[in-house]
């Protein structure tokens, strides 16, 4: 397989020196040894996925770092190489970005993992580029449920890391895969992905690939249209119970929005004049001495009421800033 090095050494960009390409070279090699014998679902030896990964990382204008890496980023997943073995082959920074690649593969929430290094994200999306291109060898589950992932997450990513093509590329394959079979069936497909949109883009995919599963074993079309409409009417409420955070946080976030509101007599008193003028105005259609009594009896409780509560939440109500705009919360 030495010849799947060449190619790749042919495309790197003058900038790189010799010192780059001999390194790319010993990355290469070393991928190579780690993933003999092994085969991917197309029957290709599996050191050509690494190959095109880095590939197009070069085209795509990478460092050499982040070729090497591209070329290594399977190893300590799926070989007998780790993180130590690695380290002393090829360093701290290429190690680093292999490992962080790794553990982003594995969370289950991608956007919650912090990753330090972008080259980290567009190894992500490179990886998930060429799996795309072969998409076909996988199922048809698989790949419904990778297309989704696909739409919903890596192809915004490649769009925010400045990779404009390859967000495209992704998108196209993805939206092919997920076009729906003919007939009734395509319908239904439609129906339910358009209730998956209102779901947390997090879950979208794994919901979807669930629905999916279970429309494909109904018999007929009558029990196929009862299941969607039932499952239809009841994503909003899925939705709301997903999205809804915990009774503390919300409390939190209420409490803070309020003290916000109180720092200032601006924020405070400025809905409440509008609400007051509003109970004169409406008073007054019937009576002007109600109007009258509103006017002069409510201010002083409202303000009252407000000097409660401002000591109930800390805030001193003597605070000299009192009356300036208060930008912090």
């Amino acid at each position: 397989m030495t010849g799947l090095v060449e190619p790749l050494l042919a495309r790197l960009p003058a900038e790189f020196t010799a010192t780059d390409s001999d390194r790319i070279r010993r990355a290469y090699e070393f991928a190579a040894r780690c993933h003999a014998g092994r085969l991917r679902k197309s029957g290709e030896p599996y050191i050509t996925h690494p190959v095109a990964v880095a590939e197009i990382a070069v085209d795509a204008g990478l460092d050499s770092a982040t070729v090497c890496a591209a070329l290594l980023h399977d190893v300590i997943e799926d070989t007998w190489c780790d993180a130590v073995r690695l380290r002393a082959e090829f360093g701290d920074e290429i190690t680093t970005m292999v490992q962080d690649l790794t553990e982003l593969g594995h969370a289950h929430d991608q956007a919650a993992v912090v990753i330090a290094d972008e080259r980290v994200l567009a190894l992500r999306v490179l990886d998930r580029l060429h799996n795309m291109r072969t998409i076909q060898y996988l199922d048809q589950e698989k790949q419904r449920l990778k297309s989704q992932d696909t739409v919903n997450v890596t192809a915004p990513l490649a769009g925010r890391l400045g990779l404009p093509a390859i967000a495209d590329e992704l998108e196209s394959i993805a939206h092919d895969c997920l076009i729906p079979p003919p007939g009734d069936a395509g319908v239904s497909y439609q129906a339910l992905a358009f209730g998956a949109l209102l779901l947390p883009a997090a879950v979208r995919a794994s919901y979807l690939d669930e629905w999916l599963g279970e429309l494909d074993v109904l018999p007929g079309r009558r029990a196929r249209t009862r299941f969607v409409l039932g499952l239809t009417l009841g994503v909003p409420a899925l939705a709301l119970v997903l999205r809804r955070p915990t009774w503390g946080t919300l409390t939190s976030r209420l409490l803070t929005v309020l003290r916000w509101i109180l720092r200032t007599d601006l924020r405070t008193w400025t809905p409440l004049t509008v609400l007051l003028g509003w109970m004169i105005v409406e008073a007054a259609r019937d009576s002007l001495g109600d109007a009258a009594v509103i006017a002069i009896t409510v201010p002083p409780v409202l303000h009252a009421g407000l000097t409660r509560l401002r000591k109930m939440l800390g805030l001193d109500d003597g605070d000299p800033s009192r009356g300036r705009s208060d930008s912090s919360v």
